[in-house]
């Protein structure tokens, strides 16, 4: 077995009705103001939102809100936020929302103590030299796991690319993870936030760096997923399935904090960037043509995901038990209802040099299973127009 280091900084408070305690536990975190960073909709339309508030100030402290988050949040967001963080003199931030909130906060967090734009970090003119300020996250969608990751992802429109940065300081000291927080969330938004968690396990499983402790995160990840997905968006007031969906959205985070990601989300990220494609609706559309390109570099991997998502194998050829996996995920697309080929979503066959120069150039690739030329990516988009 090789050798390997595994990290988990985040201490995760779960349950019904956990997200009350927000406030007594920025306090013990030795806070006295905090950034609140969420997007329009929670505060227009979410309970969560003055509760939340309330359980801050409850506790003594001030509290401060930004809430103009926008999807795949940009450069001029994100340096935004920093400043009017440095301004108030946060010492800690609370995200509310999904990965967009969440990887803001997190951004924000980390130029409290660097100086530069965020853009600077993306393109490794700067470093991360100095610890970022602590950032509390609270999921509101099941898909991302960015709750337990060290990443935050920004999108640069003008260049038509989405990028990541990590440093452990970013890891969230907190993840609050409430299913209650979760049974509004619609139907379509369930599907691609659960299909990006997914794809999340199924790459971080094959991953060239998975190792043991990731590889037992993303194969409950998956089995959960499988089991549940279709109930989450069926009816989404059940919220022992939101839990458990929430629980699978955790365990992928951590599974691909450590073992990476792999082509879908090279290729989900230019989609993203280039065509305002929905990440999670980006992943689940890549995510069967990807696992078809590469099965046959691990199938004794691939198989163990059919078995997981409910496949019955027994007495397969390893070959034949491997591509099930393909298949039943192809099935969870389709039943959800999410875009099934690039067409569906607007790609043109003329944008394929941008998206494979762009997916060449995306910093997991090499964790994929199996190598990934210009010619295989082309091959791929092509399968994916149908």
């Amino acid at each position: 077995m090789k050798e390997f280091i595994f990290r988990l900084y985040t201490k995760i408070l779960y349950g019904e009705g956990v997200a009350k305690r927000l406030g007594m536990e920025c306090k013990q975190l030795n806070a006295s103001k905090v950034f609140f960073v969420t997007d329009s909709f929670m505060v227009e339309h979410s309970a969560a939102f003055p509760m939340l508030i309330d359980s801050i100030k409850d506790a003594g402290l001030k509290v401060k809100v930004f809430s103009d988050v926008e999807a795949d949040p940009s450069i001029s967001t994100i340096d935004g936020v920093a400043a009017i963080m440095k301004e108030f003199g946060a010492d800690i931030a609370v995200a509310l929302g999904g990965g967009s909130p969440m990887d803001t906060a997190k951004l924000a967090c980390m130029l409290q103590n660097n100086e530069g734009s965020v853009r600077d970090y993306m393109r490794k003119v700067r470093s991360v030299d100095k610890p970022a300020v602590p950032v509390i996250c609270i999921p509101t969608t099941a898909g991302t796991g960015s709750e337990v990751t060290s990443f935050g992802v920004v999108t640069d429109r003008e260049a038509g690319e989405k990028i990541g940065i990590a440093h452990d300081s970013m890891m969230p000291k907190l993840a609050i993870i409430d299913p209650a927080l979760q049974v509004s969330m619609p139907p379509t938004l369930t599907a691609a936030t659960g299909m990006d968690a997914l794809c999340h396990a199924i790459e971080a499983f094959v991953s060239l760096d998975a190792e043991p402790l990731s590889d037992a995160m993303c194969l409950h990840a998956i089995r959960l997923i499988g089991e549940n997905i279709r109930k989450a968006v069926a009816n989404g007031r059940d919220v022992e399935t939101r839990g458990k969906m929430a629980l699978a959205s955790l365990a992928a985070g951590v599974g691909f904090a450590q073992a990476g990601l792999g082509a879908v989300h090279g290729i989900a990220h230019c989609l993203g960037a280039m065509y305002h494609v929905p990440h999670g609706v980006a992943n689940a559309l890549m995510l069967p043509y990807v696992m078809e390109f590469n099965v046959m570099a691990n199938m004794e991997k691939f198989r163990e995901i059919a078995i997981a998502l409910g496949e019955n194998v027994l007495d397969m050829p390893l070959r034949d038990a491997a591509y099930r996996s393909v298949a039943a995920v192809k099935l969870i697309v389709k039943d959800l209802g999410i875009p099934q080929t690039l067409k569906e979503v607007g790609v043109k066959e003329s944008d394929f040099p941008a998206i494979i120069k762009n997916t060449m150039t995306y910093g997991r690739l090499p964790f994929n299973p199996r190598t990934v030329s210009e010619k295989d990516v082309a091959d791929i988009l092509t399968a994916a127009m149908g």
